[in-house]
């Protein structure tokens, strides 16, 4: 939305912020487990009725516990991940962001360096920043050779905010370990996608708050910003409440 525009129209502005960012960071977090325990190939292992004999070491997953978390945007969403990495499992976190989240450093023990520091250091790599001009494809090939090759990158931002060739060609090369997206360039992707003929990349259809109860929070409260709003009423969650002071 351009809301200076809209505020100079003197037309309200709302959105439903905070109800999807426990949903959301949800959502990563399984990501990061299916990816780290590869969870869903080892469920079709079982389903193709292979699991006759013990897992073999080439099968194994790795831990979550106790790992490096690296955040890139350290928003609401990134510190509800924060949260559930560092308190729920232990690990340690690093972010980076336009600017420090003094909460997360407190609540979470978050530790800000810069983008090439958290690559290098990261066990898991979660990408969760908005889609803007600066962070168009801002993870590529350079970006991705810093990494750990024992590590797993995380997008549950914008597809546009990563290069999917050069994400394909470090799972390919296995410059990295595993990926897991919730989200793509093109969307619906495109079934011919090369991401989706890899074993090493859990993908999901952008679901990232897609669970009942945060849809019908969210329109609830869109609901509730329009009843307001036709009433003349500030909505619950108006952007530009100058507009009632015009």
């Amino acid at each position: 939305m351009d809301v200076a525009e809209l505020t100079k129209r003197n037309i309200m502005a709302t959105n439903t912020p905070g109800i999807l960012d426990d949903t959301t960071a949800d959502a990563i977090f399984g990501l990061m487990l299916s990816t780290a325990r590869r969870i869903p190939e080892l469920n079709q292992f079982v389903k193709d009725g292979k699991w006759n004999i013990s897992l073999q070491p080439d099968q194994y997953g790795v831990d979550v516990h106790h790992k490096t978390l690296g955040i890139i945007g350290m928003g609401n969403i990134g510190s509800a991940i924060a949260k559930r990495a560092n308190l729920g499992f232990g690990m340690n976190i690093l972010y980076h962001n336009r600017s420090r989240n003094k909460q997360a450093e407190e609540a979470y023990q978050a530790i800000y360096c810069d983008l090439d520091e958290l690559l290098e250091q990261s066990d898991f790599v979660c990408l969760m920043v908005p889609a803007t001009k600066e962070t168009e494809k801002l993870m590529g090939e350079r970006q991705f050779k810093k990494m750990k090759n024992t590590a797993i990158f995380i997008n549950g931002s914008r597809g546009k905010n990563v290069d999917e060739d050069a994400l394909y060609d470090a799972l390919q090369n296995k410059d990295i370990l595993a990926a897991g997206i919730d989200v793509f360039t093109e969307e619906p992707t495109n079934p011919k996608n090369p991401l989706l003929s890899l074993k090493n990349i859990v993908t999901l259809p952008h679901i990232g708050s897609s669970t009942t109860e945060c849809e019908y929070n969210m329109s609830k409260l869109a609901a509730d910003n329009l009843k307001s709003g036709l009433k003349g009423e500030k909505p619950p969650s108006i952007i530009n409440p100058e507009i009632f002071g015009n």
